[in-house]
């Protein structure tokens, strides 16, 4: 493997950060090699720090305090023995937070290279998604987690000095955002003098995606998935088991993984993913046990006497998130 402390996976909303990093995280952890997966949506993200004209009086004072994050973490990371995967780092933090406030374009270029000098002592590896299509992009986001999330997203964008500049708001502004963006990560990414990897997505092969991947670490393929058989017996309605938590859903098995659909996704983010998108995928973990792909969270399943699959435990105790747990009965 290659001889880093630390894997940036970065890219715009939609093209797979935190299920590369989860994947990544869970290959060291199969080859008992020490990792850290930071997510994204982690409260204690090492180095999220976004813009604040309340706070930072300049682009200046910002990237003072961007610097002086990174520089306070990569020193963390010298002291462990251990690799960090570190989700939505630069692109999707510093850089969307700075065009969000239209600010000189220099400047974010400037932090980059500053970012860049301060972890170069830990060999660092950055991998950035980008889709090829970026429109297309959103359109498959809107698939997985509703028309909301989108609705959402321009309402916010149509209240951003980017937007009041760019005179364009709803979707077009929202879209001609995210070219900018493109356009920008594209930059850095070709003037990194960091170790490297683009995947350029215009599909949905995460077989390819995942081996390219390995491939570009040095690490060997992953097992093969589970049978559709072998999953089965998991599959099936499933509802709350506090009549409060909201509605259920349909477990299907699909491609050797297990998958959480639902119709109408909500957006509870406190009760974690299940439920948030249309569908959510289940990685195996061990008899019974399975993770939930791209977020923290791990399933467990109960048995009846007769072997019978009769609950299922959705829970969450990791440092920098709430804790959390719910039960869901499936119909038998």
């Amino acid at each position: 493997m290659l001889d880093s402390r630390i894997i940036i996976v970065d890219g715009m909303p939609g093209t797979g950060k935190s299920t590369v990093s989860q994947f990544i995280h869970l290959q060291l952890h199969a080859m008992s090699r020490p990792s850290h997966w930071c997510h994204e949506e982690l409260t204690t993200h090492p180095v999220r720090l976004f813009y604040d004209p309340e706070r930072h009086l300049s682009w200046s004072d910002y990237n003072e305090e961007a610097a002086s994050c990174w520089q306070r973490y990569a020193h963390e990371l010298h002291t462990q023995n251990q690799t960090a995967i570190l989700d939505a780092a630069i692109f999707q933090n510093h850089l969307r937070s700075m065009l969000i406030f239209n600010c000189d374009r220099n400047a974010i270029l400037d932090l980059v290279c500053r970012i860049e000098r301060l972890i170069a002592s830990l060999n660092p590896v950055l991998i950035y998604l980008r889709p090829k299509d970026i429109e297309k992009n959103f359109r498959d986001v809107v698939e997985v987690r509703g028309q909301r999330m989108l609705e959402l997203w321009i309402e916010a964008h149509d209240q951003y000095p980017y937007t009041r500049r760019l005179q364009v708001s709803g979707y077009s502004g929202f879209i001609a955002f995210w070219n900018e963006f493109g356009d920008i990560s594209d930059r850095i990414f070709e003037g990194l003098a960091i170790t490297n990897l683009r995947q350029d997505i215009s599909n949905e092969d995460w077989g390819a995606r995942y081996r390219e991947i390995l491939e570009f670490l040095e690490l060997p393929l992953p097992f093969e998935p589970s049978s559709s058989s072998v999953l089965d017996r998991f599959t099936g309605n499933y509802v709350p088991l506090d009549a409060n938590a909201g509605a259920g859903f349909v477990l299907q098995a699909r491609d050797g993984c297990l998958v959480v659909a639902v119709d109408q996704p909500t957006f509870d983010v406190a009760r974690g993913p299940i439920g948030r998108f249309h569908e959510v995928c289940l990685i195996p973990n061990g008899k019974n046990r399975f993770y939930v792909a791209a977020w923290p969270h791990e399933v467990q399943f109960t048995e009846d006497e007769l072997g019978t699959v009769v609950t299922m435990l959705v829970s969450i105790s990791e440092d920098g998130w709430p804790q959390f747990s719910e039960v869901y009965m499936k119909q038998q």
